[in-house]
């Protein structure tokens, strides 16, 4: 989403210098090849790759058996299906004793399309795909793990009640599953004992398929969904559905701190306990249909993770990604909102988040208002950049200007000649005038430097104005009710247009080509067309930015014809 903003950076550099910059955002490739695999357990998840099949990692030392434990002798479980409710300050969690899973995890702050935020969709419902269900490296070790119904015991508690799930089959295979989602809306506790034929397994807990928790008909066309990440040594890896064709494993590693699935607002993540685990990433697969068929079409392509738990305890968040709640939950849970994959620009986005977060919560409760501000603010603060940019390229502008009419005679006299001598006479002739008049034709080059400074931070307040999931919901006034929807009614991209035109035309182009000319003066339509469908806190950042570029413009142009040299005599 971020090549378009890149483009729109450009042809503002185009229109101010009056010259042609292009440049691409490339995506980097994801940083690890997928490793095929073979296997698919049951549970809707993908199995993790087999020990030595082609490049997949080996099973880790954690996963393999552990000495062997008491059988257990009698049978456990429940004659029938039934859900556990918990209800939290932020939440409503629905787990049904059938494989001990999340059978819903609705937020309650939260809505699409008049409807709670639902971290499970009504595709993975129907095909019994539901998330916590358990994986091993053996696919065919506990094989109803995630079928049987378990016995369920509550435990009240104050902080948030624990949820014990049992069930044996009497044949010394057994599984324990405890949960206990907090009533402050923290992170979730997860504890899982796994035991097949009087061993001690370690299994991998998984999250998915996807993460479709909006509304596909009432959202901005920014939006993505259906991301894989992880955290690995202070560095987080993403992959978009769209690379997932294949699962793979990621080893285990002392340094991975979590892994999950993301969408633009919303995260499911899971942190092992001591920060040491693995993790398979893959497609859902179509051998887990419950119900058999085709794959439902939300259910295409979305990605399932499992993570090993070598101590069998984890924690999980699952809620939105706000930058506040994340960075207080620990774990570098905040690198889980995507600001940039670039160094650079996320060093730029941070801190304008920060600014904008901070105005918004000590002077004003409008989020469409403190935009403006910061702004304004932005503007103040690279007002000596842009001042000295616009100065110099004025000058340079009103010095072509004013020794345009003798270039036009120097370029009359050898009209008709062509040939190459004539065309050298013609521009050692220019310089000379260039020369007698003390003009640089190339002094607005460096004037254009300042502008190209500031790309960063305008790209990072873009990144912002889309990641940000604080303004999901925030209305501004009147017909604006969502700064991450476009504009209902175009008056923002229409106004945003409007006073690009009218910027351009104050600034001069004497010695801009008449075709690059006739060019630009279709760029403001481009761009009114570009925004029409990029959120309206964005594009109400640009009409504020325009405007207070008008104003400067102005007090530019004043100040340097009062300062015009008399065309000097030849």
């Amino acid at each position: 989403m971020e090549k378009r903003f890149v483009l729109a950076l450009v042809l503002s550099v185009v229109i101010l210098v009056a010259g042609s910059i292009l440049t691409q955002k490339l995506f980097p490739p994801p940083p690890a090849p997928p490793v095929p695999v073979t296997e698919t357990a049951p549970g809707g998840s993908p199995a993790p790759p087999a020990a030595g099949a082609g490049n997949a990692p080996a099973p880790s030392p954690s996963a393999a058996a552990a000495p062997e434990a008491a059988p257990t002798t009698a049978a456990v479980g429940a004659t029938g299906e039934q859900e556990i409710t918990i209800d939290t300050a932020s939440a409503t969690v629905v787990l049904t004793n059938k494989g001990a899973r999340v059978r819903s995890w609705r937020l309650k702050d939260y809505s699409t399309a008049g409807r709670p935020v639902d971290f499970v969709s009504d595709a993975a419902r129907s095909q019994d795909a539901l998330p916590l269900s358990l994986l091993f490296e053996d696919s065919t070790v506990l094989r109803q793990a995630n079928s049987a119904l378990y016995d369920v015991k509550r435990i009240p508690s104050e902080d948030g009640d624990r949820i014990v799930f049992r069930w044996a089959d009497g044949s010394g295979s057994a599984v324990t599953k405890t949960i206990v989602v907090p009533k402050n809306g923290g992170l979730a506790a997860l504890e899982v004992e796994t035991v097949d034929r009087g061993r001690t397994l370690a299994p991998r807990i998984a999250w998915g398929p996807g993460l479709e928790v909006e509304d596909p008909k009432n959202r901005a066309n920014t939006y993505y969904n259906g991301q894989a990440l992880l955290l690995e040594a202070g560095h987080v890896m993403r992959w978009p559905k769209r690379k997932i064709d294949e699962s793979f494993a990621v080893p285990e590693s002392s340094q991975l701190a979590w892994a999950g699935l993301a969408d633009q607002f919303f995260a499911a993540i899971v942190i092992p306990a001591g920060s040491k685990g693995g993790v398979t990433i893959g497609p859902f697969p179509k051998t887990a249909l419950a119900r058999g068929g085709e794959i439902p079409k939300e259910l295409t392509d979305a990605p399932v993770i499992a993570v090993s738990l070598p101590e069998g305890k984890a924690q999980l968040f699952v809620g939105p990604k706000n930058f506040g709640l994340l960075g207080s939950l620990g774990h570098g849970l905040e690198k889980a909102v995507w600001f940039s994959d670039y160094t650079l620009i996320y060093a730029c986005a941070k801190p304008v988040f920060l600014a904008l977060r901070w105005v918004h919560a000590q002077w004003l409760p409008n989020w469409g208002v403190a935009i403006l501000v910061l702004t304004l603010g932005l503007r103040v603060a690279l007002f000596p950049l842009n001042q000295y940019s616009m100065v110099k390229m004025r000058r340079v502008a009103a010095e072509m200007q004013r020794i345009q009419p003798k270039l036009k005679a120097i370029q009359a006299k050898y009209k008709k000649s062509k040939d190459a001598d004539s065309r050298a006479k013609m521009n050692a002739e220019t310089m000379d005038l260039y020369r007698r008049e003390n003009v640089n034709p190339f002094g607005g080059v460096s004037g254009c430097l300042p502008i190209l400074i500031q790309m960063p931070i305008l790209w990072a307040f873009f990144d912002v104005l889309t990641a940000a999931v604080e303004l999901r919901g925030a209305p501004f006034f009147l017909w604006i009710k969502d700064l991450t929807h476009p504009d209902p009614f175009y008056v923002t991209p229409i106004l945003m247009g409007a006073t690009m035109f009218v910027q351009q035309r104050m600034t001069p182009t004497a010695n801009v080509d008449p075709a690059q000319q006739r060019m630009m003066m279709f760029m403001p339509i481009m761009f009114t067309v570009m925004f029409v469908t990029l959120p309206s806190g964005l594009v109400l950042y640009y009409f504020a930015n325009n405007l207070l570029g008008i104003g400067q413009q102005w007090l530019v142009n004043r100040h340097v014809s009062r300062q015009v040299v008399e065309p000097t005599r030849a």
